[in-house]
């Protein structure tokens, strides 16, 4: 017998595809979420997905248990095929109208299984282009690098290009560069590898979490965080995005406003993450 995969979803563990009207996430985008790579049947990143949603909850105010987001999370794994997403979402539960939060209210745990879509194998080879767009991340310094619920700056910014480009490059209200659409941005200048800083807006993403603190050093690199405008970003000897979905991608060109090489320190850093994680070939 055909399974539907398309449907497989829990909501607290049930398999379920609805949730409440009144529920905090969908009123208000009250909560957080995670897009977690699945490669035979296994999570290589699941600890710092965890960690983030943790993070994220306790500051939007959302009890969370660990204990139930790792119950949940193995047990569609069970049941779903060994390739592919899982997203996890987080929110406040159902509560009455309004903006006040009177806890406790029960915490809903929603667990996705979508089918993965490898990017082609060209762009990682040869590398992809940018868009820089037009719309600019708002300042918030308690929200700033937080994966919340609320997607509306990407949203807007991803409608203003169709697919002749990769992904948009997002900048904030004083035109520094902050991240991509659904992808954290890195450049290598001065044997460094430099990353804007997502303090303020933007989100600071697993893969560069794990580039950061884990990759980049044991390679022998010095990282910075810093607040990158167009100028310096222009000056980069090599450009890469990356997410925990699809590794690490070469950037060669942001519009007619540049172009960069497919530098050997990109290739490098991607073949030792391909080298730990299989799943990013």
């Amino acid at each position: 017998m055909k399974v539907d995969y398309s449907s497989l979803c829990t909501i607290n563990g049930e398999m379920e595809t609805k949730v409440p009207i009144m529920d905090r996430g969908l009123a208000y985008g009250h909560g957080v979420f995670e897009t977690i790579r699945i490669s035979a049947g296994y999570s290589s990143l699941l600890d710092l997905h965890i960690s983030r949603l943790i993070n994220g909850a306790k500051i939007l105010g959302i009890p969370i248990d660990k204990t139930s987001i790792e119950t949940y999370f193995y047990d569609l794994i069970k049941l779903s095929p060994s390739e592919g997403i899982i997203k996890i979402i987080i929110t406040a539960g159902s509560g009455q109208r309004g903006y006040a939060y009177s806890k406790p209210v029960d915490t809903c745990y929603i667990m996705q299984w979508f089918p993965i879509k490898p990017i082609p194998l060209c762009d990682k080879r040869k590398g992809v282009a940018l868009h820089k767009c037009k719309y600019r991340l708002p300042y918030s310094p308690i929200l700033g690098g937080l994966k919340h619920l609320n997607r509306l700056d990407q949203i807007i910014a991803r409608a203003e290009w169709s697919d002749d480009f990769y992904d948009g490059l997002m900048l904030d209200q004083d035109d520094n560069i902050i991240e991509c659409t659904s992808n954290n941005i890195f450049i290598f200048k001065n044997e460094s590898w430099i990353t804007p800083k997502t303090d303020q807006c933007g989100v600071s993403g697993v893969m560069r979490e794990y580039l950061i603190n884990i990759l980049l050093p044991s390679a022998g690199f010095k990282i910075k965080e810093v607040k990158l405008n167009m100028d310096a970003f222009l000056l980069a000897d090599e450009v890469f995005i990356c997410n925990s979905i699809n590794g690490i991608i070469p950037v060669v060109s942001v519009e007619n406003l540049c172009k960069f090489p497919l530098g050997e320190e990109t290739k490098r850093i991607n073949s030792k993450l391909c080298e730990k994680f299989s799943c990013y070939r």
